[in-house]
């Protein structure tokens, strides 16, 4: 990779935090809780962490749906965050503990919406896993219940974050982190 970038965790690294991960969730839950990720970020990291899941718990049986909410657009400053694409109708979320999956956390607009969300369509607990829990000023009352590593508060690429400044879904599928050298 060119010097644009610096190396935060490799591959290596960050199936480590990925197998962590699943071991904290499969430890604090006796039975499957709804998981939804957030598209497109949170896309190689939950799949990662529900193969992770299944390997460690055969038992555990997760279940995993999907939302696209857009909070950034194709640029780097976070704005009002609406729903694209919501839950697949069949998914139950009344009574249920949910846990939200998300590529990175930095100023919790997302999740905080997300969370919002979810509470109104019933869900009786809401949890948040990311990927990436960066150490930045929070405009919203959130923090991760799960979180595989810390980060500064740089601009990241790679398992699900992208460098739109690159190129549309730049360097979003590295299977390593990287943050963009300023």
């Amino acid at each position: 990779m060119t010097d644009r970038y610096s190396l935060v965790a490799s591959s290596a690294e960050v199936t480590a935090r990925i197998t962590k991960l699943a071991d904290e969730i499969l430890s604090a839950h006796t039975s499957s809780p709804l998981f939804v990720a957030l598209l497109k970020g949170a896309a190689p990291f939950a799949a990662k962490l529900m193969f992770e899941l299944s390997e460690q718990n055969p038992d555990f049986h997760p279940e995993l749906d999907y939302m696209m909410v857009a909070t950034y657009g194709s640029g780097r400053h976070a704005g009002e965050p609406r729903i694209v694409t919501d839950l697949d109708p069949r998914s139950n979320v009344a009574g249920r503990t949910v846990i939200i999956l998300d590529d990175v956390l930095d100023k919790g607009i997302t999740a905080d919406f997300v969370r919002t969300h979810l509470l109104a369509l019933g869900a009786e607990k809401i949890e948040l896993a990311v990927l990436v829990d960066k150490q930045t000023t929070r405009v919203k009352d959130i923090e991760a219940d799960y979180y595989g590593l810390k980060a500064k508060d740089e601009w990241l690429v790679g398992m699900g974050m992208d460098d739109a400044d690159l190129t549309h879904e730049g360097h979003r599928w590295l299977n390593e982190i990287r943050q963009i050298n300023r």
